[in-house]
């Protein structure tokens, strides 16, 4: 028999759920948010586990199931629980009329909204693996800042600086990293700039829509003392020696 098996992914989830009521990570914004995120997305998953077998415990007996009231509770228990999910869809889906067509590409808005950042990305899978620098700011969160980094795997000097702080308890390890950026991007110095590739070991500055947002960008120092080893649009990588 299976039971024993899916009432232990019952408890387990069980405990997952309570374990945040006396415990949790103390962390940027002081309460338990991000505790019950992570230990409540690993119960939904052992839970549907055993909702699936009582399901199909449940269509085994279903004559012997029906002959009693509970199962009234039961149906209308089901209907509230699909409540949600029924409705949802429309509003997930935008009324099964999605504005740009049906895909899993998460990345497919770059084609629209950054094609040469898109183009510059798949270079970029391609080329030897090193540190990129791009563009972030202090509210990028939630925002097109760092999409290099992610979509490439490349590790970056600094992403979305919130979340970079939530992550490592603080902003101790962030440091100067964001005025470095600022400084690497906007001073006319070389040797300035130089000091911030080498500090942070880059290989890679990227020059794209992103940047030229976000600071006044002086390209003159990376025309003249680095090679630009892709060009596309307003889109420049240039390449550290």
């Amino acid at each position: 028999s299976h039971q024993p098996f899916v009432l232990l992914l019952i408890l387990l989830a069980s405990l997952l759920v309570l374990a945040p009521e006396f415990v949790y990570l103390r962390d940027q914004f002081g309460w338990r948010m991000n505790t019950i995120f992570k230990f409540y997305y690993q119960a939904w998953t052992l839970w549907s586990l055993a909702a699936a077998f009582g399901v199909a415990l449940m269509l085994t007996n279903l004559r012997r199931l029906w002959n009693g009231l509970y199962n009234i509770g039961l149906v209308l228990l089901l209907f509230a629980a699909l409540t949600y999910p029924t409705l949802s869809l429309l509003t997930k889906t935008n009324d099964f009329n999605p504005p740009f067509g049906w895909t899993l590409d998460g990345a497919a808005h770059l084609e629209r909204e950054y094609p040469a950042d898109a183009d510059a990305i798949r270079w970029l899978q391609t080329a030897p693996y090193g540190v990129i620098v791009e563009a972030t700011t202090p509210d990028a969160s939630y925002s097109d800042y760092a999409h290099i980094s992610t979509y490439t795997g490349l590790p970056t000097v600094l992403g979305w600086p919130m979340h970079e702080g939530q992550w490592r308890g603080g902003y101790t390890e962030q440091g100067t990293r964001m005025d470095d950026i600022q400084r690497l991007y906007e001073t006319s110095d070389w040797n300035t700039a130089q000091a911030v590739l080498s500090q942070y070991q880059v290989r890679y500055v990227y020059v794209g829509t992103l940047e030229r947002v976000a600071y006044r960008v002086n390209e003159t120092k990376f025309q003249r003392f680095l090679h630009p080893v892709y060009q596309n649009g307003n889109v420049t990588i240039y390449e550290v020696p």
